[in-house]
């Protein structure tokens, strides 16, 4: 009996194509949480570049629905991103998985209400799948924040999904067109790609690949041992930290993280003091701060003496990465994922 495809059905060309879309947005996800750590850096902020750069999370469903036209398209290819990020060691954990979900679902109901998706319709189906992402941690993670500060958070992430998220992918997808790539014949007559027309788009995509060819050559490092740091800089011994050749020298600590966007009560850390980790390295006598650095390049500085005579700064075990628990600090220094310490 012969099968017949209906249009909504994924093909194996179309199947590819999000395969490819997935992993290199999966890929690159963690190099767009840098990008937000450096901004956030340069303004002297914890929080809140992430939201403005959001956009570039949403551009391969995006791109995958605009370049398949089938429903299902955005949804699968969100999934596998979320996999894929998941895998790559991505800071959110499994939960990137649901996030990337619900924004791929999103894209797909929103560019399902017209057969021909233009820029504005992409444009909002991508502001509204990122503006999801902040509901969603809402949801899973933050507690007392105002919902003020969640509608600010999501309008920025809405802006962002449409700018950084809708006109990327529509303007791609035109590019690709253009320059029939992914034509499955060739046309009869090839007319020259306006490649004027794509400016704005040609720079921020080898901005973007520029800089994340820098980040994965010079910042990340996917052969850390886990469990381990780095302690380098202005000291005597440098040495490599890892959590279970310490085993017996823990403490425990109670303490209380008050950030910007999170609240986690009075809780038991046990772990390894900072400054006991330090004396084993010996910092040269014109030290004067250290600096931790997270997989992902965040970074926190903190004063030498202060963090030598800190009894509740600790490194401790999360999920095979280590945490710093900063007890006197608020919920910035807490930083997910270290990966170095270097004393300056």
């Amino acid at each position: 009996m012969r099968v017949l495809r209906t249009r909504e059905q994924l093909g194996v060309r179309d199947l590819v194509l999000v395969a490819l879309l997935a992993a290199v947005g999966g890929v690159l996800s963690t190099y767009v949480g840098y990008i937000g750590n450096l901004i956030n850096r340069a303004f002297g902020v914890p929080f809140g570049a992430g939201q403005l750069i959001a956009g570039l999370h949403i551009v391969w469903p995006l791109l995958a629905r605009s370049l398949t036209g089938r429903f299902g398209s955005g949804t699968l290819t969100g999934v596998t991103k979320g996999v894929v990020e998941f895998l790559a060691g991505g800071t959110h954990g499994i939960v990137i998985v649901l996030v990337s979900f619900i924004e791929g679902l999103l894209v797909d109901l929103g560019m399902g209400v017209s057969r021909r998706a233009g820029l504005g319709l992409t444009m909002l189906a991508g502001a509204v799948a990122s503006a999801s992402n902040v509901f969603v941690f809402q949801a899973i993670y933050f507690s007392g924040v105002s919902f003020t500060f969640i509608l600010v958070m999501a309008g920025a992430s809405f802006v962002s999904g449409a700018l950084l998220g809708g006109y990327l992918a529509w303007d791609l997808e035109r590019l690709l067109a253009g320059s029939r790539l992914l034509s499955r014949a060739a046309p009869r007559v090839r007319r020259p790609i306006a490649w004027r027309k794509h400016a704005v788009t040609i720079v921020a995509v080898a901005a973007i690949l520029a800089g994340a060819v820098y980040y994965y050559v010079e910042v990340y490092d996917p052969f850390a041992p886990p469990g381990s740091a780095l302690i380098s800089g202005e000291v005597g011994v440098p040495l490599t930290f890892a959590y279970a050749d310490w085993d017996g020298k823990t403490v425990t600590v109670t303490a209380e993280l008050r950030g910007s966007v999170s609240y986690v009560p009075p809780t038991d850390y046990t772990g390894i003091l900072v400054r006991d980790i330090l004396a084993r390295a010996e910092p040269l006598p014109e030290a004067e701060s250290l600096r931790v650095i997270a997989d992902d390049g965040y970074e926190v500085a903190f004063d030498l003496d202060a963090v030598m005579a800190d009894e509740a700064l600790l490194l401790t075990l999360d999920d095979d990465r280590l945490r710093l628990i900063a007890a006197a600090y608020e919920g910035s220094l807490w930083v997910r994922g270290v990966t170095r310490l270097v004393v300056d």
